[in-house]
């Protein structure tokens, strides 16, 4: 049995010039659930910016429960971040 149960955020374009984090769906047909709030993308100050709304993020799903486990951005031009979240396994 599973200690843990992990969801996956991706930060990035959400509409056309908007970021935010997701939420990733089990099902890749399935759309992602936005997390936390969404705002114009900056260039300058974009890791700020992807840390702040991460921030943000992490009020809504600590309601629920979750614990950020992991955090990680990557990209010049095309900018985007992971961050993996965990929470205690509910008995099936």
């Amino acid at each position: 049995m599973a200690r843990w149960e992990y969801q996956t955020l991706l930060y990035g374009t959400a509409e056309r010039g908007l970021r935010r984090w997701v939420l990733t769906a089990a099902d890749a047909t399935a759309p992602s659930q936005p997390a936390g709030e969404s705002e114009k993308g900056r260039f300058i100050g974009r890791i700020w910016q992807a840390n702040r709304l991460l921030e943000t993020a992490l009020k809504q799903l600590d309601a629920e429960g979750w614990e950020l486990v992991s955090a990680s951005f990557s990209g010049m031009l095309a900018f985007y971040g992971t961050a993996v979240v965990r929470r205690p396994a509910t008995p099936a």
